[in-house]
């Protein structure tokens, strides 16, 4: 078997004469053996007797790992593993019949979802592969693919902004996910290196966006996920502070002014650190906006003031800058899936929209886009239907056997995922939702896994280690 493969052969990476290849080899093998002491320990749980020997030699088994540095403890393990196989216990069959056969333990762990593994295009292991389920944020994958497609990897959002005669300055949001403190700077600088020395009040134009409703999922909380599509926001429409014991409020972003919107609600908080929306009240995105560039307005020695608003361009106002986005789409991706940033996914979706079917942005456009997209697919538009782009929406349907064509789809950009469970995956977790969708670490680069879970309980993980076995099993394995 691999376990022993590997439990026996990494005391004979020790012998190597090359130390970064011994090292190398070392951490690799040191992974897979640690996984499969997870497989060995979910392999116990199932069995009284093999549990209670487990338990007897863990706190050994550990107190050797570090003492003797994985040296001796491995033969020790392995001897552990081999008298537990051997054993003329009466359970000790149905033991030898479970790691032969892994997926009988997926039937316990999996009431109401599916799953699905592959191995060099070959499918090992699948249950209710065509059934309808909620994907939760794993659905970013779908918007993450689409977007690569329909805007192009260095596709970048846009920020207009207008000066009237007045010297009043107007801000035209196209739904730019990160416009954040370090663009806004990057903005103030570039007008004032462009002539600009003085501006008055400043105004919000967000007419590129007109949502026929909210965003299908919302909370309504104050948590910074919790935030819906804006044609302009700054710092996802959230704010980050801190209330110290003497009631004075501070900015815990160096490249963040404290402003006064920060202080006004700050105030109202316990002492201690906090990271909030502002979406609650209409009119504060557009005072955090308006004060965040106003305040590196003041920076800049740009001088001028006025009142901050929402209101469309006048006619006779100029346009003085364009700003492009300093990150592009393939950089919006990526922290979209490793920070799984439901703002970002949303506003790509939009704009999946407007590029097809113009402004303003509506969600109608987003899912006709998304819809077209899907159809070029028979299988994708079948059996996967989005009401949004971030998972957040209970109505978003997919199959697991769509999901698998998706991650075939997105092989090519698998390193944008992050590392999760030693593989390239997108979680999704929602109040009795948990999903796992990814690439399991191999030289061909397609071996897929997908876990859509619709139940009360959240056995992913443990759905995830049995997967892994069955990989194992499937292959070779072992030391090189």
């Amino acid at each position: 078997m691999d376990f022993f493969k590997r439990s026996l052969g990494i005391n004979e990476l020790a012998k190597s004469k090359s130390p970064s290849l011994r090292e190398a080899k070392r951490r690799s093998n040191l992974l897979l053996f640690q996984r499969d002491i997870d497989c060995f320990v979910t392999l116990a749980m199932t069995n009284t007797k093999l549990f209670r020997l487990f338990t007897r030699t863990t706190n050994l088994v550990q107190t050797t790992l570090f003492v003797n540095k994985w040296r001796h403890s491995r033969t020790f393990l392995t001897v552990l593993f081999l008298a537990v196989l051997l054993s003329p216990l009466p359970v000790q069959a149905k033991a030898r019949s479970a790691a032969a056969k892994p997926t009988s333990g997926l039937t316990t762990l999996v009431s109401n979802g599916g799953y699905a593994l592959t191995r060099e295009d070959r499918l090992l292991a699948a249950h209710n592969l065509d059934q309808p389920l909620i994907p939760a944020s794993t659905a970013k994958l779908i918007t993450a693919l689409a977007a690569l497609d329909l805007l192009g990897p260095d596709y970048r959002f846009r920020t207009e902004i207008y000066q009237d005669s007045a010297d009043n300055l107007y801000l035209k949001g196209y739904g730019d996910p990160f416009l954040v403190s370090e663009e806004v700077a990057a903005i103030i600088e570039k007008l004032r290196s462009n002539g600009v020395n003085r501006i008055n009040a400043i105004y919000i134009d967000d007419s590129a966006y007109a949502l026929e409703e909210p965003l299908d999922g919302l909370d309504g909380s104050g948590n910074p996920y919790d935030v819906g599509p804006a044609a302009l926001a700054v710092n996802f429409n959230s704010v980050n502070l801190r209330l110290t014991g003497k009631g004075r409020v501070e900015s815990t972003e160096e490249q963040t002014p404290l402003l006064p919107l920060m202080v006004e609600l700050g105030r109202k908080l316990p002492a201690g650190h906090h990271q909030f929306n502002v979406t609650a009240n209409p009119s504060h995105p557009i005072q955090l906006a308006g004060q965040l560039f106003r305040a590196f307005q003041q920076q800049a020695d740009i001088t001028g003031n006025g009142e901050i608003d929402r209101r469309p361009i006048p006619p006779e106002a100029r346009l003085i800058l364009v700003h492009q986005s300093r990150r592009n789409l393939t950089e919006l991706i990526q922290n979209l899936l490793e920070f799984s940033n439901n703002f970002i996914a949303n506003q790509i979706f939009l704009a999946l929209g407007t590029e097809k079917f113009g402004y303003p942005a509506t969600w109608d456009k987003g899912r006709r886009a998304m819809t077209e997209y899907l159809a070029r697919d028979p299988l994708l538009a079948k059996e996967i239907h989005l009401e949004e782009g971030s998972g957040l929406s209970r109505r978003n349907r997919v199959t697991v056997r769509a999901m698998m064509r998706v991650l075939e789809l997105f092989s090519g950009h698998a390193g944008l995922l992050p590392e999760k469970q030693q593989c390239l995956l997108k979680s999704g977790t929602m109040k009795g939702i948990y999903a796992y969708a990814g690439f399991l670490p191999c030289p061909n680069g397609r071996d897929r896994v997908v876990i859509i879970l619709n139940q009360a309980k959240n056995r992913r993980d443990e759905v995830l280690r049995i997967l892994w076995r069955v990989y194992d099993e499937a292959g070779e394995g072992g030391l090189e």
